[in-house]
C-alpha cells in the first residue's frame, strides 16, 4: 500500500470506525448515568432551579465567584489554556480531512499557536503530579497515561499543522483515533459528568434560593 492509501485510510476510515465506536459507549454510558436513582428536593421550592442551573454553569467563565479559582487566578488560566487547546486539537482533526481548503497558512499557524500554550500546561501538570506527594499518593496509572497521551496528541498536531509531512500527520490521526477508542473507559470521560453534576447541582440549589449574589472582579 502507498503511504497516501496509509494516511487516507487513517485520517477517513480508522476515524469514522473509532468516532461510531466512541458514540456508542457514550451512548450506553449516558443511558446508565440516565437511569440512576436520584434523591430530589422534597420542600417547597423557594428559589428559580433554572437560574441556578445557568449560574452553576456559569462559574466557569467566572473565576471571582469561586474560593479556589479567586486566590488561585493562576490556576483557572492554565485550565483555560489547556482547554482551549484541546478543543483545538480535537476541531483540527475535522477541519483537516474534511476542511482542507479552510487550512490555510494562516488558519494553521493561528491552530497551533492555540495548541501550544496546553502542551505548556500539560507539562506543568505532569510534573506537579509527580512531584508533589499529596498528588501522587491519589493518582492512578489512568491520570499519568491520560496525562502522557494528551501531550503526545498536541505535539503532534502541533508538527501535523507547522509541518504538514504525512508522517506527522499520520501520527496525529493514529494518536486521535486511540484516544477516541480509549476515553471511554478513562478518566478524560468528565467532561460527561460535567454537564450532569453541574445541572443537578444549580437546579438543586436554585430550587432553594440559595443561589450566591454576583460579585465585582475587586
Amino acid at each position: 500500500m502507498t503511504n497516501e492509501y496509509i494516511l487516507h485510510f487513517i485520517e477517513y476510515e480508522l476515524q469514522a470506525i473509532a468516532l461510531m465506536w466512541m458514540a456508542v459507549l457514550y451512548t450506553i454510558k449516558i443511558v446508565q448515568l440516565s437511569r440512576l436513582p436520584i434523591s430530589w428536593e422534597r420542600g417547597e421550592k423557594k428559589g428559580n432551579p433554572t437560574r441556578g442551573v445557568l449560574r452553576s454553569y456559569g462559574t466557569i467563565f467566572m473565576p471571582w465567584s469561586m474560593e479556589s479559582s479567586k486566590t488561585h487566578l493562576w490556576r483557572w488560566a492554565e485550565f483555560g489554556l489547556y482547554h482551549i487547546g484541546a478543543l483545538v486539537a480535537i476541531f483540527n482533526t475535522f477541519t483537516f480531512p474534511f476542511a482542507p481548503a479552510m487550512m490555510t497558512p494562516f488558519v494553521r499557524v493561528l491552530f497551533a499557536v492555540l495548541i501550544a500554550p496546553a502542551f505548556v500546561v500539560g507539562i506543568l501538570k505532569l510534573i506537579r503530579r509527580i512531584g508533589k506527594q499529596e498528588l501522587r499518593i491519589i493518582s492512578t496509572p489512568d491520570d499519568y497515561f491520560s496525562l502522557v497521551s494528551l501531550q503526545f496528541f498536541f505535539f503532534f498536531g502541533i508538527m501535523a499543522l507547522l509541518v504538514g509531512t504525512p508522517s506527522w500527520r499520520m501520527a496525529y490521526f493514529l494518536i486521535t483515533a486511540g484516544f477516541l477508542f480509549y476515553v471511554p473507559f478513562s478518566k478524560i470521560s468528565h467532561y460527561i459528568y460535567f454537564f450532569f453534576s453541574r445541572y443537578l447541582t444549580g437546579k438543586r440549589y436554585g430550587w432553594r434560593g440559595v443561589i450566591p449574589r454576583l460579585e465585582s472582579k475587586s
